[in-house]
């Protein structure tokens, strides 16, 4: 996500901390350089030019030439500068009237049908009903009634295949408070390009409906392009804020800052991934420390506590500790992990200095699966006690699970490994189960000795 941004002030920033002392003809020059980027990574001329002039301002009126750490003190006010450009804080959605209704907006291929889903399936305890307006796209209806399966939401279609979409969308009004869904979520026709018939279609189904929310869904891929639609659409529609889709591709991050700068308006959610799980409400803050290159420890924190099971985890390090842990124990693991879904979007939004020197792309979901193929393939006796894996067993293991009896043997290994390191470490098991890590201290016996010594 927001790759180029990302590498662009990564350089930056290695320049500002190489340096024990700045002065103001170096922040100028980097300034100068910070400009370029921003157009290179498709950010509106006029927001790049806003966004410097008032990092100039701030840079120049706080103490950081004087600083003893200048290079850290400019970051800091980069890093405020930025979560204030991209909004300040998230923005999130109220449900303040029964049912809530948000009506998404967007030209064809912006990847808003698959949006109406996620916000589904994000809102899932507020009993979705997910209405398809789109007659004119072949198949629209068909694929939302199918993403509303995904997402175990409610799915409202035109009544006729003549109906119009302010009909379909009155009769899916009536039809949620009959039962009694939360949250009703339009997905309005789109077309290649703005025009008339399309803004008078979406003006009459938000003068008669009153939507709570009107989103705009912007394509992250498209750059400059995306600041015209949204002039456009908030122009001839009125917007209440905006979603961005596909960050998880070759974005150049460019919308997400102008955004912001060309309506005044929140942007509300990202789409990461193709899944209707593929969902995130954007934080300023977060997202300005992942363009630094601090990652996003706290979405980590969060993603991993929706599919850990906190007593299984206290077991699993009790059990390491005790040197029990067994093939039954590394497969339930992998399962928690799998439901995270892309490990490489969790490494992404890890700091540079955690990741141990490897890319989001060293994760191979193939791997994962052989490891898994490994595992099934042998009995349950054989999972609980690895220690009676002799040739033959690991033989018919290979041939059951397609691999050869060396990858068996490097998985033998592997969790060998994993017992030996944690009781070097001397890790306490209950502080694992807590969620912590932390060193045994040596014994008095032993620090008498040393300081006899």
């Amino acid at each position: 996500m927001f790759d180029l941004l990302k590498d662009a002030f990564t350089k930056l920033k290695r320049e500002l901390l190489g340096r024990g002392s700045l002065s103001e003809k170096e922040i100028k020059e980097f300034l100068r350089s910070l400009r370029v980027r921003l157009l290179e990574a498709d950010t509106n001329y006029k927001a790049a030019k806003v966004f410097i002039t008032s990092l100039e301002d701030k840079l120049n009126t706080t103490e950081i030439y004087s600083s003893l750490q200048p290079g850290k003190q400019a970051l800091r006010v980069i890093y405020e500068e930025l979560t204030l450009f991209l909004g300040g804080k998230a923005e999130k959605l109220g449900f303040t009237k029964t049912p809530t209704l948000i009506l998404l907006l967007g030209l064809q291929g912006v990847g808003k049908t698959t949006m109406a889903a996620k916000l589904a399936k994000m809102y899932a305890g507020k009993h979705p009903l997910l209405v398809a307006a789109d007659i004119k796209r072949p198949a629209a209806v068909e694929q939302l009634e199918s993403l509303a399966k995904k997402a175990k939401a409610d799915f409202f279609g035109p009544p006729k295949p003549t109906s119009r979409d302010i009909e379909t969308c009155t009769a899916a009004l009536k039809y949620a408070k009959k039962s009694n869904n939360e949250l009703v979520i339009i997905d309005s026709a789109g077309r290649l390009h703005i025009d008339e018939e399309m803004v008078a279609e979406l003006a009459e189904i938000k003068s008669k409906l009153s939507p709570a929310y009107t989103l705009l869904v912007l394509d992250g891929l498209v750059g400059q392009d995306a600041l015209r639609q949204t002039q456009e659409f908030h122009a001839k529609v009125g917007l209440s804020g905006g979603i961005l889709t596909k960050l998880d591709g070759d974005a150049r991050g460019g919308a997400a800052l102008s955004f912001r700068h060309v309506t005044g308006l929140p942007i509300y959610f990202i789409g990461v991934g193709e899944r209707v799980e593929d969902l995130e409400i954007f934080h300023p803050d977060r997202i300005a420390a992942r363009v630094l290159g601090e990652g996003d420890i706290v979405s980590v924190a969060e993603e991993v506590r929706q599919v850990v099971d906190e007593q299984s985890s206290a077991e699993l390090a009790e059990k390491l500790m005790e040197d029990r842990l067994n093939f039954e124990d590394l497969l339930a693991q992998m399962k928690q992990l799998s439901k995270m879904g892309d490990l490489s979007k969790l490494m992404d939004k890890l700091p540079a200095g955690m990741t141990g020197g490897m890319s989001p792309e060293d994760f191979d979901p193939a791997e994962i699966k052989r490891t898994e193929a490994i595992i099934l393939s042998m009995t349950p006796a054989e999972r609980r006690n690895p220690d009676i894996l002799s040739g033959s067993r690991k033989l018919r293991i290979a041939k059951g699970s397609g691999t050869s009896p060396s990858d068996v043997n490097q998985l033998i290994k592997q969790l060998e490994m994993m017992q030996g390191m944690v009781k070097g470490a001397g890790v306490d098991s209950r502080m694992m189960g807590a969620g912590k890590v932390r060193v045994r201290p040596k014994s008095k016996k032993k620090r008498k000795k040393k300081r006899r010594r």
